[in-house]
């Protein structure tokens, strides 16, 4: 726990001095929400047992550095807090009962994404995750690692510096780079709200 907490200072530090040293972009904050969520895993699993992921909040800040006139490049630090439930079959003196137990994953997660914009207010964005759990009772594996965006999305630039933007998208999380079938996969998807100024 004290190693989970050390790379999150580290990793917030490195968030905020990259965004500090920002000369050109905009910085923004953004707001996720209407979720649909999941609990995977991509082997099948012979399991009594089911897990519900409920609806899920994030919020976050945001960098988006142009690098040239229809590509950007975005980056910044999110939290995401949702509910999730397991239920289990299990044998009692009586017969079958559920056991049902509940906890909240919680997750700082640092996006690298690129962002190709085309027909002036439209963007399609797609990515690499770098997510922390910092749950301190999931009831899930950890979801920490490599996780992967994609995303569509629509904006509007406002002639003093503003920009708003709504951005649909699906996220994996904790990405199967391995074969372990018992690795459970938060399977992501919301709508991401955002507000930027041009620096």
């Amino acid at each position: 726990m004290k190693l989970r907490k050390s790379v999150c200072l580290v990793l917030v530090f490195l968030c905020l001095s990259t965004l500090m040293s920002a000369q050109k972009g905009q910085l923004g904050i953004t707001f996720s929400a209407l979720s649909d969520n999941d609990v995977a895993r991509f082997r099948s699993v012979i399991d009594d047992s089911s897990t519900d992921a409920g609806k899920s909040f994030t919020y976050g800040i945001s960098y988006l550095k142009p690098l040239n006139k229809w590509l950007e490049l975005e980056t910044g630090l999110e939290y995401l807090s949702c509910p999730i439930e397991t239920k289990s079959i299990v044998g009692t003196v009586n017969g079958v009962t559920t056991l049902t137990r509940s906890a909240t994953l919680s997750m700082l997660t640092a996006p690298v994404t690129v962002r190709a914009n085309f027909l002036k207010y439209f963007f399609v964005n797609a990515g690499v995750l770098l997510d922390i759990d910092v749950s301190s009772n999931s009831i899930i594996n950890s979801q920490t690692g490599l996780g992967s965006l994609l995303g569509l999305g629509v904006k509007y630039d406002f002639k003093n510096g503003i920009s708003v933007f709504v951005n649909p998208y699906a996220k994996i999380h904790s990405f199967p780079l391995s074969f372990d079938r018992d690795q459970q996969h938060f399977m992501e998807s919301a709508v991401r709200f955002g507000i930027a100024y041009k620096l």
